[in-house]
Order: structure tokens, then sequence, then C-alpha cells
């Protein structure tokens, strides 16, 4: 509602009676208080300024004349949190007082879209956002480091593990940001560690192989460095990952060029005889002695030996040479199954 002028002049003019009929009836006060001095016959008299809104959002307001005044209403949009807007009817002062005549009580971290101290605006729209913060604990696992000591009792390739490794625990605190019940972010607070991790202890080979090549066979063919069960290192220095290990006996076979084998192939040094039951024709080998003394090298299985009926031998390598073949003799080897 809008005074005129007029209205204004009328309502100071009866002051006196009608607008203390409305303080009372509408529970409106003004109070005064005298102050004395002990020392002096003066006095002070204080007039205490009230205000009484209202419904339609006008306030009467006793200024310290003791005189009515009447102070315009707006209407304003406000939206609390998730809610939508809704209007309401206040006096036109400050944000933070409208605030408080539409009984909308802050937070500590609450966000404010205006200025607490803005001059309020007919259809003025102030977003309120209604932040808090939760914390949540959760135990969690601590990985264990790996240590690698260097060891000559092994050759080099060769790992053991000495030590397992144990896993830890850990407390850790999360703080989540909450606006208008919603997480728009989590981060951690604290972390405090209730177990400590063990150390894995792994021993790396760095002992050079002194070994004995027979009829050398340095062919190779693709390998992969991972993958498999474990890894070895080939006599070329490379680094190459395995299936699976076949150990045991081994002895040495020959043939003329040209004579075929079990699968159809013609023999050749580093196509070895394997009982198929246990290494499939065309599997991809890497043989050696399990002390690195001896290393036949890379292999594909491509024949029968004739030892599946008779003998606990698990290969046959090939030589040309019957001299080869006899100075081989019967000793054992480690075959690792690459593919």
């Amino acid at each position: 509602m809008t005074i005129t002028e007029n209205q204004r002049s009328v309502i100071k003019a009866v002051s006196a009676i009608a607008a203390i009929a409305v303080v009372w009836t509408s529970g409106f006060s003004v109070s005064a208080k005298t102050i004395s001095n002990d020392d002096s016959i003066n006095t002070e008299t204080q007039v205490s300024e009230e205000l009484l809104v209202l419904p339609n959002g006008d306030a009467l307001v006793s200024d310290e004349n003791g005189d009515i005044d009447i102070m315009d209403g707006v209407t304003v949009n406000i939206k609390v949190g998730a809610a939508a807007y809704k209007k309401y009817e206040v006096p036109k002062t400050t944000v933070g007082e409208a605030l408080e005549h539409a009984n909308i009580a802050l937070g500590k971290y609450d966000l404010v879209s205006k200025s607490l101290d803005e001059k309020i605006e007919e259809n003025a729209k102030i977003k309120i956002d209604r932040v808090s913060f939760k914390k949540t604990v959760k135990t969690q696992k601590v990985k264990f480091k790996t240590v690698k000591k260097k060891t000559s009792k092994l050759y080099e390739g060769q790992k053991k593990t000495i030590k397992k490794g144990k896993k830890g625990k850990k407390r850790v605190t999360y703080t989540s940001k909450l606006v208008n019940g919603k997480v728009t972010k989590t981060y951690v607070t604290k972390t405090k560690i209730t177990k400590k991790a063990k150390k894995k202890v792994v021993l790396v080979g760095t002992r050079r192989k002194n070994y004995t090549m027979l009829a050398p066979n340095n062919t190779s063919f693709k390998t992969k460095s991972k993958g498999g069960i474990g890894t070895i290192t080939d006599h070329n220095g490379k680094t190459i990952a395995y299936k699976k290990i076949v150990s045991g006996p081994a002895t040495a076979y020959s043939a003329h060029p040209g004579a075929l084998t079990a699968t159809g192939a013609t023999v050749r040094v580093g196509g070895v005889a394997v009982n198929p039951a246990v290494i499939p024709y065309g599997s991809k080998l890497y043989i050696e002695s399990p002390d690195g003394s001896f290393v036949y090298g890379y292999a594909t299985a491509i024949d029968t030996g004739g030892f599946i009926h008779t003998s606990s031998t698990v290969v046959d390598l090939f030589y040309f040479s019957n001299a080869t073949c006899c100075q081989f003799g019967r000793r054992p080897v480690n075959i690792y199954v690459l593919a």
C-alpha cells in the first residue's frame, strides 16, 4: 500500500490519539526512560525507536519526537534452499532486515545472493543457499613398498622374495560440503595410520652366467617381456615372460638333413622333441639348465620324443652332430614355455 502525503499529514496530526490507539491495539509501543545524574538536576529523556510491520508490508515508525511515520512496504521474492521463490511483504529497508521481517534465519555458512546491507527494492529477488558440512570416516588399506636388494647368490634375471609385504590400515576423515542438501565437494581433512604396512623384500640376482652353448643357437622369435607367471633373462640379456616351466632330464638326438619330424617339419637345431600331452606341438620354448651352466636357447616343439613311454625325460634336443649329442649326454633342464 502506498501512503500519500495527505495521509501522512493526517496520521501525524492525530498521532496523539489515533496513533496511540493503533499502538495499543496492535501491540506497538514507544518507550522512554529518564536518565538522572546525582551531581546534576538536569535529566535527559531517551525515546527508543520501534517499528510495527503492517500486513501489507508498510511499517509504523516512531521517531525521537514521538511522532508516527509510515515506511513503505515492498513485495520481494525469496528462494530458500531447493524450494521455489515465494513472495513476501516487507518494509522497504535492507536485505538483512527484510529477511528478519520474513522470519528467515540464516545459518553460519549460508550464502545470500545479495549483500545484507543492500537497500531492498520492489520485486527484488533474493536467493539463499543453505550450506552445511558433513564428516565421514572410512578405514582404508595402505599399500606396502617393495625393496629390492642385489645379491651375487642369484643369476642375472633371477629374483627371490625373502620377506612378504603386508598391507597396513588407515582411518581417513572426509568432509563433504552440501549446498541445499547436495554434495558439491568432498576433501580429506584428516588421516591417521592405525596399522603400519610391512615392506616386501626381494633379492635380485647379479651373478653372470658362465654357460656353454652346444651348437650355438642364437635364434629367437617374437617374445613378450610380461604377461606370464614370471620372467627370465635369456643369453642375450633380454627379459622374456613365460607361461609355465617344465623341469626334468633332457637328452639329445640327431638325424640327417631333410629328415621329417612328427609334425611334418624338417629337422633343425632349435626344433625339439617333446611329449605333446605335456607340451603341445608348436609351443615356443626357451631351454637352459637350472644352474645356468648350459643353454640350448630358443626352441619350438615340432617332434615327438621316443622317450615318452620309456623314461622320465622331458625333452630331446636336436643336433646334426652325433658327437654333440654324446657330449650333451643326459642332464637336467628347465623348459620355459613362452607361447
